[in-house]
């Protein structure tokens, strides 16, 4: 039935261990899911995002395409006027110093294509050399027919980046229809490139697009950089290390400005449309006009033939969506799996305070009635040895007197226990006062030894009396440790068995700050696994239960609480030569206070 109930809480303990297992499990498991779907938040979020800048991008650009488109069939004086009136008055917007300056390239009647230049304040354009990277255009320019696809497009609005511009055709008269197509279209005379300031699209264009997309760059927990397709340098960037040499996990690349891409792309900016004059019926020259049914469909698009220079990316701040994630979820499972440690730990926690209380309890009991026995023992020979007395059954005087020994001697053993129960309760109320002074040791052990004198002799105990001299005094209550010498001497008795010796000995430590007392006995020893459970209360060890040994199991007890208030240690070792050796060690008084 006590093994039942002693195994009772270690059968708690083990099914509430497997529910925390279970629990932490489950928790590991919901932890992941919701990193996993936080993941995939951030990144639509970050695509979106990302889809949101592109577009902001292209209106900007479309609506500085807009200001500058020119409607067909003017003359190329005409065209040149308006084109440079246009100029002066974009220079009066707010956002007037995006545009640096329009390039005009136009085909003469004679076939010769012709640069033209102005720039804001200069009314006029002015014939300039034609640059290595638009000798192409020139190229396509000069070709009779409507320029087909090639290295440089002629879509309105594409960007350029060498010079960094956007393009522009300047149509002419409608011409006859293309094959398969059945509208008739515009002719292309001319393109006029509006020049873009790099440092005011770098520096202010964009930084605005990106804080009113992704926020503002303190705060947002995203960073973005916009790469040249062709080396994939940085053309603009958030953030000093915003750029990537590759793409990560996590990131999020988008061609800028991008035209007619699919949902992995930003979305289709809103052409500028057909110029205002645009004859009814006809259509301008550009890749992909609608066709009517029935005719043959057009060739495909050459790959990035119409995508832009840039290349946007965008990634979170922490790297990959995965391992800031991962942050995260290592931060939450540590915090999870903290709180369910702690959970464990007050379950461990309450189950050893169970069994220690029921321990406790136990010894307890267990020293009620010890202590009911040795209160017993005395007192029914005292009581037998006056019945006697007072019956008269005993006259004779040496009898009278060997009785009279036996009253004593028993009235002493039950005063020395109640002491010593009166002893365990005052320390361990704390209300046990000491009277510190300078005590000498040897003068100690000498009191002790004399008023054993007698439990040694009829024990047949062979005593040893080593004390090294010079001793340093020590400072102490000398009542409370003549008890505490006095229970390691009865303790030494108790088991030393007969015909054996027991040694006090006494001597200074090396360092010459402490004195050691030694108690040897010759009995049958301290397991190791008991040497420090001895100066439990209560209790007594397999071999005081073995030989039913009288005691209370306070003895030990008593003389630990007592050296350790007064600065001092005490532990149980293995004598040399077999027996066990209780070691005390107490500090020395300062050597200017005399030993009392």
């Amino acid at each position: 039935m006590a093994k039942a109930r002693d195994s009772g809480p270690w059968l708690v303990l083990a099914i509430l261990s497997a529910l925390l297992g279970v629990l932490g499990y489950l928790q590991y498991r919901w932890t992941h899911e919701i990193g996993r779907a936080a993941a995939e938040r951030l990144q639509i979020d970050l695509e979106r995002t990302a889809r949101r800048f592109a577009a902001a991008l292209e209106r900007e650009l479309g609506q500085t395409a807009i200001a500058f488109f020119t409607d067909a069939g003017p003359t190329p004086s005409d065209a040149r006027t308006l084109l440079a009136d246009r100029l002066e008055e974009w220079h009066t917007r707010e956002d007037g110093g995006l545009v640096s300056g329009l390039l005009l390239a136009t085909r003469t009647d004679k076939g010769r294509v012709v640069l033209e230049e102005t720039q804001p304040g200069d009314d006029a354009f002015h014939e300039v050399a034609w640059p290595d990277e638009l000798r192409p255009l020139a190229a396509r320019l000069a070709e009779d027919d409507a320029p087909g696809p090639g290295s440089l497009p002629i879509r309105p609005g594409s960007v350029i980046e060498k010079p960094l511009a956007l393009v522009l055709p300047v149509y002419g008269a409608p011409v006859g229809p293309r094959p398969g197509v059945a509208r008739p279209r515009l002719s292309i005379r001319g393109v006029v490139l509006v020049r873009l300031d790099e440092a005011y699209l770098r520096n202010r264009v964009l930084p605005r697009i990106a804080e009113a997309t992704f926020g503002p760059t303190a705060n947002s927990s995203f960073v973005v950089a916009i790469l040249r397709r062709v080396d994939r340098s940085v053309f603009y960037a958030s953030e000093p290390d915003a750029a990537t040499s590759g793409k990560r996990g996590g990131d999020v690349e988008l061609v800028l400005p991008s035209r007619g891409r699919g949902p992995g792309g930003a979305a289709e900016a809103r052409q500028p449309g057909p110029p205002p004059g645009l004859p009814p019926g006809a259509a301008p020259e550009r890749a992909g006009p609608e066709r009517m049914a029935g005719a043959p469909p057009r060739p495909e698009r050459r790959p990035g033939e119409d995508d832009g220079p840039w290349v946007l990316v965008a990634r979170h701040r922490g790297g990959s969506f995965e391992a800031a994630v991962a942050r995260v979820e290592r931060r939450n499972l540590a915090t999870g799996f903290g709180v369910l440690a702690l959970l464990g730990a007050t379950v461990l926690v309450l189950v050893a305070s169970a069994q220690r209380a029921h321990r406790l309890a136990r010894q307890q009991l267990e020293f009620v009635t010890g202590v009911t026995h040795e209160l017993n023992t005395p007192l029914a020979a005292i009581r037998s040895a006056g019945q006697n007395l007072a019956a008269g059954i005993v006259t004779d005087a040496a009898q009278v007197r060997r009785y009279g020994d036996l009253i004593e001697k028993e009235g002493g053993r039950l005063t020395a226990l109640v002491t010593q129960v009166l002893d365990f309760a005052g320390i361990e109320s704390q209300n046990r006062p000491y009277t510190m002074e300078p005590i000498a040791v040897g003068a100690l052990v000498d009191e002790v030894l004399q008023d054993h004198a007698l439990v040694l002799q009829q024990a047949g105990l062979a005593l040893e009396r080593d004390v090294k001299q010079p001793l340093p005094p020590v400072r102490g209550d000398a009542t409370a440790l003549k008890r505490a010498l006095s229970n390691l001497i009865a303790n030494a008795v108790k088991f030393a068995g007969a015909g054996g010796s027991l040694v006090v000995r006494a001597s200074a430590r090396g360092d010459g700050r402490a004195v050691v007392l030694r108690v040897e006995d010759r009995g049958p020893g301290i397991a190791r696994e008991e040497r420090e459970r001895v100066f439990e209360p209560f209790y007594r060890g397999p071999e005081a239960e073995r030989n039913r040994a009288p005691g209370s199991g306070l003895g030990l007890s008593l003389v630990r609480r007592v050296v350790r208030a007064h600065g001092g240690s005490v532990r149980a070792e293995a004598r040399e030569g077999g027996g066990a050796s209780l070691v005390v060690e107490l500090p020395a008084a300062p050597a200017e206070e005399p030993a009392a």
